[in-house]
């Protein structure tokens, strides 16, 4: 029986300069610039071209998602930005092939949601050269550090492989025997060692991955922490600051209050005197 298992996709995203590709980082890594936690000065004051990219472990690009930032002075992401690029990754159409096959694509005119076609943009070409191709050349790079395929080790788990053991064997009570054991189980001392240690690279990596996924999202549980400390303290500075605020509001009212008050006393007082005056000169 074979079992298809859901590639693992690692999420990245490329930033675009006018001569090509400028930028790239993870998805964890852009979620901080998302939160604020770090800034990008190279990009301060500016509205920067980005792509964000679902890239398979044989490093084929299956998703991209084609959209614009805006940085604030201090290489802040816009707190107003808010798009769901893994949504759109989902729901996009089918796009051009870019090595493993068509890829889901949304960019501008390329995507059902007008909702977000102000902040989406299609990939052209610069100083000669097309942008899908520079997406493609920079994954084949793998700057980003991707795990990649283990052809052999793949060889020796391939389910299709695998024989089923008798039902005795499922506690434990025997033993599986494979159509090579019935044979004569002759397999050379060779292979069987090339299988050993393909299999024990492939552990091996498996558990570098997990580490590395463990690690992101260790970073990532600080970064908010941190994240939520920071807004704790802007929200009482806010709180502070519109209680000074609402204090001299309140005293100016009472200012202007009184100084009302001045005015009409002075214009009855002015009135007499003018009535006083005409009076007299009668």
């Amino acid at each position: 029986m074979n079992i298809t298992h859901k590639p693992l996709l690692t999420e990245a995203v490329l930033f675009f300069a006018e001569r090509g590709i400028a930028k790239q980082m993870l998805y964890a890594e852009f979620e901080a610039l998302l939160d604020g936690m770090v800034a990008t000065p190279e990009f301060a004051d500016e509205t920067v071209e980005a792509v964000f990219v679902q890239i398979n472990n044989r490093l084929h690009v299956r998703a991209a998602v084609f959209f614009t930032l805006d940085f604030d002075l201090d290489g802040h992401i816009s707190p107003l930005w808010n798009m769901p690029l893994r949504a759109l990754a989902e729901k996009a159409g089918r796009g051009p092939d870019m090595g493993g096959g068509p890829i889901r694509l949304a960019c501008l005119g390329f995507c059902s949601d007008n909702r977000f076609k102000p902040n989406l943009w299609k990939p052209a070409q610069r100083e000669g050269k097309a942008d899908l191709l520079m997406i493609k050349e920079a994954v084949t790079r793998n700057t980003l550090g991707i795990l990649g395929d283990d052809r052999e080790a793949l060889a020796v788990i391939q389910t299709e492989h695998l024989q089923m053991a008798a039902e005795d064997a499922w506690y434990g009570g025997g033993n599986v025997v494979s159509p090579q054991a019935r044979v004569g189980s002759q397999l050379p001392e060779q292979d069987k060692k090339s299988s050993a240690q393909a299999a024990a690279a492939a552990t091996e990596q498996q558990a570098a991955h997990k580490e590395q996924i463990s690690d992101l999202k260790r970073q990532l549980d600080e970064l908010r922490q941190l994240r939520e400390v920071e807004l704790a303290a802007e929200r009482q500075r806010h709180k502070d600051h519109l209680a000074i605020v609402q204090g001299e509001l309140h005293d100016i009212k009472n200012e202007l209050a009184l100084q009302q008050k001045i005015n009409i006393t002075l214009k009855r007082d002015l009135s007499r005197l003018q009535n006083r005056s005409a009076s007299d000169a009668d």
